[in-house]
């Protein structure tokens, strides 16, 4: 199954993936008052059966594929009740006004299901857990800033526009054997947003128009495929912070016929280098989205684009061995109707996410000769298709059934492919 490098990687992207949804905000429910403070609990808990079925179509490794099977170039089955995309969550959320100034903390705790320890659990085996979000925030009419660990803000509407944060999505060899969530469409669409250290600035709403723009502690190179540079061998200079933003203009209300939102977006970071080895870079992209809404049909369309930004996450695998970057870029689209009166939601959603390979990938020429450039097994493109069913049973308790088909191409033409159904349900609290 899994091999030692794949396993090492199953705790580092379980650390960094989860989200927060916006809808499910603290504020957004009752608080209790106490003192000064107004305060509110809030959160989820959600579990689902899996059953996943990872085919190499008889091929070899497929390095960053996420199709299950691609990082260890084997078959196999999996079961498992475990967390979904949308991690269970706890969350504090405290706030007060006084003398026109507004001030609140938020505090998020994210405990899984399964331990993920492998494909069958033993006794005494602890679950994974994680604290993603811890802020304060103060503002007034001139806005809102944010100080501390909280989404970030290149891919985030991306995200929040996924319907599988209901559900599971695709799972890959990273998450297949359970942890803290799965990937929904992370890496097969969009590069994820992530939970960063950060001071962020939220513009108040001009008729529909805001903006946020965002300085992030540095981050350095992830190395997933094993053929790539990482912060060790970069040697990724430790002030080199990182610049997010986005422009967004919306319309319409809940008493609208028609709702909408359009979006775009960049992130930028210097890639600089202490190393004689290597020259310093720059990792940049951009994303454009949208989404509207009218008699219970919505539909989204996503894209984005960079150079160094790697897939997956930010910068992974963004560098190929040589230091250059490499580009990519990728795009998702979905519809979803809901039903009138019983409110059951059905979507489908197709997306991809691809990666080139960079000039110290390929052979003379741009070629990718698999005799002279071990490179040639690097993810060309991760996609994915999900038909899923959601259903409220009341305000607060979901019923979900999704189908994932998730397939992983290498530059050599390496495959996999993964099928995923999920049955299960998440409470909202």
């Amino acid at each position: 199954m899994a091999t030692k490098q794949t396993n090492s990687w199953i705790s580092a992207l379980m650390g960094m993936t989860a989200l927060l949804v916006a809808s499910i905000n603290a504020q957004a429910f009752e608080s209790m008052k106490m003192g000064d403070w107004d305060v509110a609990i809030s959160g989820n808990v959600n579990a689902f059966w899996t059953n996943i079925d990872c085919d190499t179509n008889g091929n070899g490794l497929v390095s960053s594929g996420l199709a299950c099977g691609s990082l260890v170039s084997s078959d196999y089955k999996s079961g498992n009740v475990q967390t979904g995309l949308l991690p269970s969550w706890f969350g504090l959320n405290a706030k007060q006004e006084s003398n026109g100034l507004k001030t609140e903390i938020n505090i998020g705790f994210q405990p899984g299901v399964d331990s993920g320890g492998g494909a069958i659990d033993t006794g005494l085996r602890l679950n994974s857990e994680n604290l993603r979000q811890v802020n304060i925030k103060f503002g007034a009419d001139w806005g809102m800033l944010t100080l501390g660990r909280d989404l970030g803000v290149y891919g985030s509407d991306a995200i929040l526009s996924d319907m599988t944060l209901l559900g599971v999505g695709t799972v890959s060899d990273l998450a297949v054997f359970g942890g803290n969530t799965t990937l929904g469409r992370i890496g097969v669409g969009y590069l994820y947003a992530d939970w960063k250290a950060q001071i962020q600035y939220a513009s108040p709403n001009w008729d529909g128009f805001s903006f946020n723009v965002a300085i992030v502690d540095p981050w350095a190179p992830v190395n997933l495929s094993g053929l790539s540079l990482d912060q060790n061998s970069f040697s990724q200079d430790a002030d080199t912070y990182g610049f997010e933003g986005k422009g967004a203009y919306t319309w319409g209300d809940d008493t609208s016929t028609t709702t909408g939102k359009v979006w775009a977006g960049f992130i930028s970071q210097s890639l600089d280098t202490s190393s004689t080895s290597f020259s310093n870079q720059d990792a940049t992209g951009f994303d454009v989205g949208g989404k509207v809404a009218f008699s219970g049909l919505e539909l989204v369309g996503y894209f984005y684009s960079g150079d160094g930004i790697g897939t997956l996450g930010f910068m992974w695998d963004g560098l190929d061995t040589s230091g250059a970057t490499r580009d990519s870029d990728g795009f998702y689209v979905q519809g979803t109707y809901k039903f009138p009166d019983v409110g059951t939601k059905v979507g489908i959603s197709f997306g991809e996410s691809n990666l080139d390979l960079g000039p110290g990938d390929t052979a003379t020429g741009g070629i990718c000769d698999p005799v002279t450039s071990a490179a040639c097994t690097l993810v060309e493109t991760n996609e994915s298709f999900v038909i899923g069913v959601y259903h409220p049973v009341t305000p607060s308790l979901n019923l979900v059934f999704e189908y994932t088909k998730t397939e992983a191409t290498a530059h050599n033409g390496n495959s996999a492919e993964e099928s995923t159904i999920a049955l299960g349900a998440i409470l909202f609290y």
